[in-house]
């Protein structure tokens, strides 16, 4: 009798816990025994029913591209969750006349700050449409785990929206709170977000004024909005720290192995579109104030083991293994790390271990058959395209697949080839350019720098300083010319921000003769404009020892 009637409580309990629509607290946990790791299972595919109204699924629509949140109604398994937030996630959802699927980000806390869902806050479903497709991120995210680097877990959900079915999605934990409680014991600490580049994002120091980084770095909790002055700490260290200590203050404010480790794991899979790629975005920072030192955290990886992204980019051939420098704007926690011995060393020691761990292509193909068994069934299903929004010429999953294992055994031969012999740093591919763009050039706008000089030369090394007489800037271009380009100028090294005097080349050769000039650049409505340039100044680097 005791435990029929125990088992009518636990029943009732769950009933109220259905009904109530709020999963939060340890008597949810009690009834249903499930846990924030049952929902993110690999070798599980879940299944996610939404309910939105159809007025709000309207509402949703036509606030496009603007993301906005509606209320929903989330079920999981036995756990109903009513009054969440929904919206469309990416960029490529925003388009209001999109083919392909669109991603949703669910907040369960969005209208009630307490609601969690097995300790989650929210819950981000991809819609797998980039070059990387649903194979990517599944794969790079186990690589960071297994090398203990926090990253999303990640695995597959069936999502139906009032029923109808919407296609297989990756089911990708979101970097939030419930993410830093999880990986760092604390919800202390500052946790900023860079989507979209802007000053700083590059870790390049654009003076000391907040207002200059709050155009890239999005603060995440309250915490992170009262620790820009940190935030630019950090930066200014990267980018002007002693040379000399340079792998000690980096160990200082950076957990540096988990950086290197990052910086491999990205190349080696083509995920060029990070910080340690071709564009200074995607991806977190987080101060822990137990250490009080940052971790760099990617995010939005499904974009890799794919080539020759927009036609353009060449991932692997441009992209040396031996020398983590590729193209785009230069990164200088990249540039100092290559110029550093020591670093350089532990990079490619690092990058070369991991290579032949999980990057071997017998290795990688078997994962990419184990990930496409788990859901090729629901993908025939899939009411949208069966292609890349990436790659059009895509002739479905089997296609897509093939190309992602072509990609692997490229990758990994030239690779192994660049890390056992790096030879001299090969010159930059200049990246990804939208249709239409023209880079800055000095022009006849006055106020323009003046007093260019050389405070320090070394063989591969030229710091450069100069007076600022501008205002309103959006920052300084320095150029250079060399035997190499015929002696003409060539921009070189933008420093992005207002007041910027000085700016270090890391790209110079030894015993070579070089001119460098300065120039200030001003947002038009034309785009940007020079300022007249600065006198020229001539140096020789010094020879190797």
């Amino acid at each position: 009798m005791k435990c029929i009637i125990k088992a009518k409580i636990l029943q009732t309990i769950r009933v109220l816990i259905y009904i109530g629509g709020f999963f939060s607290g340890p008597y949810a946990l009690f009834a249903t025994g499930l846990t924030s790791d049952t929902f993110y299972e690999r070798k599980q595919v879940q299944e996610i029913r939404l309910t939105i109204s159809e007025l709000n699924v309207k509402k949703m629509k036509e606030a496009l591209p603007m993301r906005i949140y509606v209320p929903a109604t989330l079920r999981w398994r036995d756990i109903r969750l009513e009054n969440v937030g929904v919206r469309y996630k990416g960029n490529s959802s925003s388009r209001p006349y999109q083919e392909h699927k669109r991603g949703y980000l669910i907040k369960v806390s969005e209208f009630n700050e307490s609601t969690r869902f097995l300790k989650l806050r929210r819950i981000a479903l991809d819609n797998g449409v980039q070059f990387g497709s649903l194979f990517s991120e599944p794969i790079v995210t186990d690589i960071l785990r297994d090398l203990k680097v926090p990253s999303s877990r990640y695995n597959y959900a069936r999502l139906f929206i009032n029923g109808n079915y919407q296609g297989i999605y990756g089911n990708v934990e979101r970097i939030d709170e419930s993410f830093i409680e999880r990986h760092f014991g604390t919800r202390k600490g500052a946790l900023f977000k860079v989507h979209m580049p802007g000053p700083g994002s590059n870790f390049s120091y654009a003076g000391d004024k907040e207002s200059q980084y709050k155009k890239g770095f999005e603060p995440k909790n309250k915490a992170a909005e009262k620790s820009f002055d940190k935030l630019i700490t950090l930066i200014r260290e990267i980018d002007k720290g002693d040379e000399s200590k340079y792998e000690e203050t980096l160990n200082r404010n950076l957990i540096l192995d988990h950086f290197l480790k990052t910086t491999a794991v990205m190349l080696l899979a083509g995920c060029f579109d990070q910080l340690t790629g071709w564009n200074p975005h995607n991806y977190y920072l987080y101060r822990n104030p137990k250490t009080n030192r940052w971790s760099y955290i990617p995010w939005d990886l499904d974009v890799g083991f794919a080539d020759r992204a927009f036609g353009r980019i060449p991932v692997i051939d441009g992209w040396h293994a031996g020398w983590p420098i590729p193209g785009g704007p230069p990164k200088p926690i990249l540039e100092r790390i290559v110029a550093n011995r020591s670093l350089l060393k532990q990079y490619r020691e690092t990058a070369s271990s991991l290579l032949e761990k999980y990057f071997k292509p017998e290795k990688l193909h078997q994962r990419f058959d184990s990930l496409y068994s788990l859901i090729k069934d629901d993908l025939q299903r899939d009411p949208f395209p069966k292609r890349r929004i990436t790659n059009p010429e895509d002739k479905g999953y089997d296609d897509i697949l093939n190309k992602l294992k072509q990609f692997t055994n490229k990758r990994y031969k030239l690779a192994r080839k660049q890390l056992d012999n790096p030879g001299p740093r090969p010159i930059p591919h200049p990246g990804y350019q939208p249709k239409g763009h023209r880079d800055p050039v000095p022009g006849n706008k006055l106020n323009g720098p003046t007093e260019l000089r050389v405070i320090s030369v070394t063989s591969n090394t030229v710091k450069l300083q100069w007076k600022d007489n501008a205002k309103k800037e959006a920052g300084h271009i320095v150029q250079r010319a060399s035997l190499e380009t015929k002696w003409k100028f060539r921009n070189h090294i933008p420093r992005p921000g207002l007041s910027e005097i000085q700016a270090v080349d890391n790209r110079a050769t030894p015993g070579q003769k070089y001119r460098y000039r300065v120039y200030a650049v001003f947002q038009s409505p034309q785009g940007m404009i020079g300022s007249q340039p600065s006198d020229i100044v001539e140096i020789t680097t010094k020879t190797s020892k």
